[in-house]
């Protein structure tokens, strides 16, 4: 009896012990891309009570992102610590998530921003 105790003691801390499987993220359907522009806009200021009320300028980051047929801006960021890192004319990739995208950056970690616009890229004409 004593054996079986001490068998299940150790099953039970190795599973526990044991490195958990790691969560599949959700398969997207990754596109070519191209990183085409950065903007920032400073939007107003937002007031903060530190002792005394004190105003912060609040900048705007949008990243402006080319597919084949569309082109993406995604923000704001208001933040420096959720700035990405992406290099300007640069291939990236970006996947759609209803309000969302998911962008790559030049680590290759996926970034998920709001889809702020979409804009449709026009075609080219076929002369005939």
């Amino acid at each position: 009896m004593r054996s079986a105790a001490l068998i299940l003691a150790i099953l039970c801390t190795s599973a526990a012990l044991a490195p958990a499987a790691p969560v599949k993220d959700k398969d997207y359907d990754w596109m070519d891309a191209k990183v085409i522009d950065i903007t920032s806009d400073r939007g107003g200021a937002l007031v903060v009570p530190v002792g005394a009320l004190v105003g912060v300028p609040v900048t705007k980051t949008y990243y402006w992102i080319q597919t084949d047929d569309t082109i993406y801006v995604l923000g704001p960021v208001l933040t420096k610590r959720q700035l990405l890192n992406v290099t300007l004319h640069e291939p990236t990739k970006i996947a759609v998530d209803g309000n969302n995208a998911h962008l790559l950056d030049d680590y290759g970690k996926d970034k998920k921003l709001p889809i702020a616009e979409k804009v449709a890229r026009p075609k080219p004409d076929n002369p005939q």
